[in-house]
């Protein structure tokens, strides 16, 4: 995903969600879905439990993948994240392993059946599985899933993510402001035309804004420039994707 097409070679990067370091539990937000991140935190961390299966649902940018993946890097030994969205291959065959598989209602068929297989020989293998998804379970029936694998999935553990309020993704973007040295305290309102500018024009989930106020910060630091809302404007304007 390229954010800018400026001839100048010093904006000519690229955004990589898939190598970023982006994902990092310390900076999470819990508040609002304090029990949601609990039970989560619970099942990632206890090895005996009796529930196999974690379903998390909620709309887009409510920060199902930053949980996802932040809590697959904690457990980064036997784990695998995957993006069923991108991903089109089978499950690799492991045992007493931790998959987090992302965007769920995008399984093709092959992968439901493969899924199923792994949910009824979970016994066996001692795998355990994180799904997001953007529908409630119930709703993964119209997205074409077998009742025998819906019923498998409600088995399990099934939370709900609510989207952060404004206010608080304002509140994480300026002590990211804060900590990249543009603003002295975090709780200074310099840059909140810039934050209120970002929320509204650019993809809302905290983790992709956080990353492109680094890869800003990259640029500016590049070209020895300070950055404001007009040249952010005309940067995103001119030259962006999005």
């Amino acid at each position: 995903m390229q954010l800018f097409k400026s001839k100048d070679k010093l904006l000519q990067f690229t955004l990589n969600l898939e190598t970023s370091k982006k994902f990092s539990l310390k900076q999470g937000i819990t508040k609002t879905n304090e029990n949601t991140l609990e039970a989560l935190k619970r099942f990632n961390m206890l090895k005996k439990q009796s529930s196999k299966t974690f379903y998390l649902w909620g709309r887009k940018g409510s920060g199902k993948t930053f949980w996802l993946r932040s809590w697959q890097a904690t457990n980064d030994t036997n784990s695998k994240y995957i993006d069923i969205e991108k991903y089109k291959h089978s499950l690799p065959k492991k045992n007493n392993y931790f998959f987090y598989l992302d965007n769920i209602e995008a399984a093709d068929e092959k992968l439901k059946n493969r899924l199923f297989e792994e949910l009824i020989g979970q016994h066996m293998t001692n795998n355990r599985f994180v799904f997001t998804s953007k529908v409630s379970i119930t709703d993964l029936q119209d997205f074409c899933f077998r009742e025998d694998l819906v019923s498998r999935l409600k088995q399990g553990l099934v939370y709900k993510l609510e989207e952060l309020p404004d206010e608080e993704k304002k509140n994480a973007l300026r002590v990211h402001i804060h900590n990249l040295g543009w603003i002295e305290c975090a709780s200074s309102s310099a840059y909140d035309s810039l934050i209120n500018y970002m929320l509204t024009h650019l993809p809302r989930e905290l983790g992709t804004l956080r990353l492109i106020l680094d890869k800003l910060n990259e640029v500016a630091v590049k070209q020895k420039k300070t950055i404001n809302l007009r040249s952010i404007k005309e940067f995103l304007e001119e030259n962006g994707t999005y």
